[in-house]
């Protein structure tokens, strides 16, 4: 109890860390892989998937309120007892150390494509798992404060490069505007829902946060800043590049970047990419590996998580190195975590929320009546 009063995050620390869990996507394949599912209309698909994940969250945090001095897994506990908090700190574990261990093969073999050609993928790696290990060490309000920090940098360069983008742009690349058509987006933007699946940090932290009833504003914010930074991404990507051409490139604002070139000195922008995506490469990697031992510590009861970082740090390195390359890591991320992880980011902790205040009022029915019998 007194290393949860000790920790201490600002909402506009809060803010920052979701915001970028949210959009390292962007740096990594994003407006790729939503090219392939809306084709033309990518952008609309983005914001379509955006507004979805408002109103859901919007309704998961009215039913929450009154357990807004709980995280997830104290709601987990009161609705089935340990055994539920176990079960469910396990599935959000798993998905966790999944999701890291795929973004850091991920990262690995950009860097790798980028400037590290000759490097062997496992030194890649192992630069990357002690650098995400030093960070998760550091603690959570370490890592929301550099986020606090980071963040508005990053943001601000990321928006640097897309405005040097604007004099490539052609209306006519995002012609048809519905692209696919309104059923193939809605249909398609269910699983997308999955871009957001680190909403689930926000219910880990809550207790965390200096004025607790902040969380909906924190989690409404960080939402609508992610959305309109990955709508912006999207649309100027698919302004430049037309699909299908908008499909083909493995880094896409990477390649965005690398084509900018305005006058003779104003070239070669990608090393401001590459900036922004190192800085926020080691603050994603830093806070997932944070929230695995966290998750952990938390399902069975365990007095610290500091122990348990090396060994999941060895874990996230060797499940790394079981793609045979970038294609077998994306295939992983889009083949199957793309698909089902918005059922534990969304349905699981509705279910969960649901469950314990259904509980909580047949216990306290249950008292009336033995108070009214007595």
């Amino acid at each position: 109890m007194q290393m949860k009063q000790k920790i201490k995050i600002g909402n506009f620390e809060a803010l920052c860390l979701l915001i970028n869990m949210f959009c390292s996507k962007l740096i990594l394949d994003f407006p790729r892989y939503v090219s392939e599912d809306g084709g033309t209309a990518s952008w609309l698909l983005v914001l379509l998937i955006s507004i979805v994940v408002f109103v859901v969250f919007t309704f998961l945090a009215r039913i929450y309120k009154k357990f807004s001095d709980k995280d997830i897994l104290d709601v987990a506990k009161l609705a089935f007892g340990e055994p539920g908090k176990i079960i469910a700190g396990l599935l959000f574990m798993l998905q966790f150390l999944y999701l890291v261990t795929i973004v850091v093969r991920e990262f690995a073999e950009d860097i790798k494509v980028i400037s590290l050609t000759t490097t062997p993928i496992s030194i890649i790696i192992s630069l990357f798992c002690i650098g995400m290990l030093t960070g998760a060490f550091l603690g959570i309000e370490t890592l929301c404060r550099i986020n606090a920090l980071a963040v508005p940098v990053l943001s601000a360069a990321f928006i640097f490069i897309l405005l040097l983008s604007i004099p490539r742009f052609d209306s006519s690349k995002i012609a048809p505007w519905l692209g696919p058509g309104p059923a193939v987006l809605i249909k398609k933007a269910i699983p997308n829902i999955s871009a957001y699946s680190e909403l689930t940090t926000l219910l880990f932290i809550i207790p965390y946060l200096n004025d607790k009833g902040n969380y909906v504003s924190i989690g409404k914010y960080a939402i609508l800043a992610s959305g309109f930074f990955f709508t912006v991404g999207t649309l100027t990507y698919t302004l430049v590049y037309q699909y299908p051409m908008s499909t083909e490139f493995f880094l896409p604002l990477y390649q965005l970047a690398r084509s900018i070139a305005i006058g003779r000195f104003l070239s070669r922008i990608e090393a401001i990419f590459i900036l922004v995506w190192a800085s926020s490469a080691f603050l994603y990697l830093s806070s997932g590996l944070y929230f695995v031992t966290y998750m952990f510590k938390k399902s069975f009861g365990l007095q610290t998580r500091k122990p348990l970082l090396i060994p999941f740090t060895i874990l996230i390195f060797s499940i790394a190195m079981i793609p045979e390359n970038l294609y077998s890591a994306l295939r992983l991320e889009m083949g199957y975590y793309r698909n089902y992880a918005w059922i534990i980011t969304i349905i699981v902790p509705l279910f969960l929320v649901t469950a314990a205040s259904v509980r909580a009022k047949i216990e306290r029915r249950n008292k009336s009546d033995e108070a009214k019998s007595q």
